[in-house]
This record gives C-alpha cells, sequence and structure tokens, in this order.
C-alpha cells in the first residue's frame, strides 16, 4: 500500500460507522436507544466516503469528534488534528475504492459501536492492489449529532503468492531441533514440503520465495532455512510479527517412526 493511500485508508475506516445497527437491551432505569440510528450514521458515512477522494477536509471537521483518538494499522495513534493534516487528494495517476462488508453496530442510545470489514481496491498508475482492514470505532451522540471518537483498524493479513524454491525440495528434509526435547521433522511431499511435530497436526509448506516458506491459512508465520557457506541447509527460522524461533537441523533424514 503506498503511503498516500496508506493515509486515505485511514482516514476512510474512520468514518465508516453506520450501515446498519442494532439497539442493545436496555439497562434497568434506561430509556430505550433512539431511532434511526442506522440512518443518521449512514448518511455521515456517505458524506465522508464522497469527501475522500477531492480530499474536503471540512466534511471530516463536521462528524468527527475534537477529542477522536485513532490508531492506525502501522500502530500509531493519532489525534484529530493530526489526522485531518494529512487528508489531502489522491495523487494523480491513483485511485481507489472501499467497500464496506461485514458490518456490525450496536447502539448504546448515547454511544455506538461498530465492526466491520474494508475490502479495499487501488490502482496506482495501472497496477491494481487488494488489501483487506477490520475497522472497529465508536461514535458519541451529542447535541450536534454523532461524533466519532475513537477509532482502530487492523489490517487481515492474506497468504502471498506462491513462488519457487531456491533449490530442490528435497535439501530441506530432515529433523529439526528447538531444544534437546523438542523436534518436528520435515518431509517433501509431492510439490510441497509437510512439517510433522508430535502432538499437532501436520502442517503444509509452500514456497514463497527463495528459502522461504508459508502454511496456507497462516500468513503471519514463515519459515525461513539458513544454510551453511557450502548451501547445506544448517535450520529454519519460524519468524511471526518479525521475531524468530530458530531450529537447528539434527538430522538429514526422516526420522524413524516410535
Amino acid at each position: 500500500m503506498s503511503e498516500r493511500w496508506r493515509r486515505t485508508v485511514t482516514l476512510l475506516w474512520v468514518m465508516l460507522g453506520g450501515l446498519r445497527c442494532e439497539s442493545a437491551p436496555a439497562a434497568a432505569g434506561t430509556s430505550a436507544a433512539p431511532p434511526g440510528t442506522n440512518v443518521k450514521l449512514e448518511r455521515a458515512t456517505q458524506a465522508l466516503v464522497d469527501a475522500l477522494a477531492p480530499g474536503e477536509r471540512g466534511v471530516w471537521e463536521r462528524y468527527t469528534d475534537p477529542a477522536l483518538t485513532y490508531v492506525t494499522e502501522d500502530n500509531e495513534v493519532k489525534n484529530r488534528t493530526q489526522l485531518l493534516a494529512e487528508m489531502k487528494p489522491l495523487p494523480p495517476g491513483s485511485s481507489g475504492w472501499i467497500v464496506v462488508q461485514e458490518f456490525h453496530c450496536t447502539d448504546f442510545g448515547s454511544f455506538a459501536v461498530t465492526t466491520y470489514i474494508m475490502d479495499e481496491h487501488e490502482t496506482i498508475e495501472g497496477h491494481e492492489l487488494h488489501a483487506r482492514y477490520r475497522g472497529s470505532d465508536t461514535w458519541r451522540a451529542t447535541a450536534d449529532g454523532w461524533r466519532l471518537v475513537a477509532a482502530q483498524l487492523f489490517a487481515v493479513p492474506q497468504d502471498p503468492p506462491r513462488g519457487e524454491a531456491a533449490a530442490r525440495l528435497a535439501d530441506y528434509v530432515g529433523v529439526y531441533g528447538l531444544s534437546g526435547v523438542t523436534r518436528q521433522t520435515i518431509s517433501h511431499d509431492g510439490d510441497h514440503l509437510v512439517a510433522d511435530r508430535p502432538g499437532r497436526p501436520p502442517q503444509v509448506l509452500l514456497p514463497e520465495t527463495g528459502d522461504v516458506f508459508f502454511t496456507p491459512g497462516r500468513p503471519r508465520i514463515r519459515r525461513i532455512f539458513t544454510r551453511a557457506p557450502d548451501g547445506h541447509v544448517t535450520g529454519f527460522a519460524d519468524r511471526r510479527e518479525g521475531t524468530d524461533l530458530v531450529w537447528t537441523r539434527v538430522a538429514r533424514e526422516r526420522a524413524a517412526p516410535n
């Protein structure tokens, strides 16, 4: 995602607050949630969406609360002033749109909480990109209407495209140890690898690029194989969120069954 479009996306999800709302059960001594919340939030959402591409900051100033706290998918915490300062028209050659999916809204009367998937499509100088995000927002009912007070965005990981391994898959076959106790076996099965660890289901390993492999459905994790100067595989790093769990190759052949 380009930096300019990333900023636009983070602005977009902030306002996505009202395709459908459910009223929460009223607590004892409180009044029922006011009617029409979903209509008001839907209108606010449409106005904010329309203002994104041309960078009409005034619309955002109207619908966001002065105390807005906004957390990006990169773990940046921003206030309303910082967020509005970044709102600019998309640069020449860029365009995009986002479709809100799986939307859920709960209306508590004085505030409403929403969560949803943002299906993003972007075109940068003829190149198409696609990403998905989970948004979670809190809206506050004020005398002047609904105002967004808190928002948080999470990137939804997706499997990378399959590539070709740097070497024959048989080169990775062997037994790997995390310690003197914990072992796992990697075997070659057709056009992929399989990792077997006692007490856990087998995991398919597909090549991503070079000595890097991934498991379908677990895009947050990579197995990055390491090599000695002579080219032989010596182990792998089990990498998640930039942190490695290092496994060392202890045998080149498959372990014998117990």
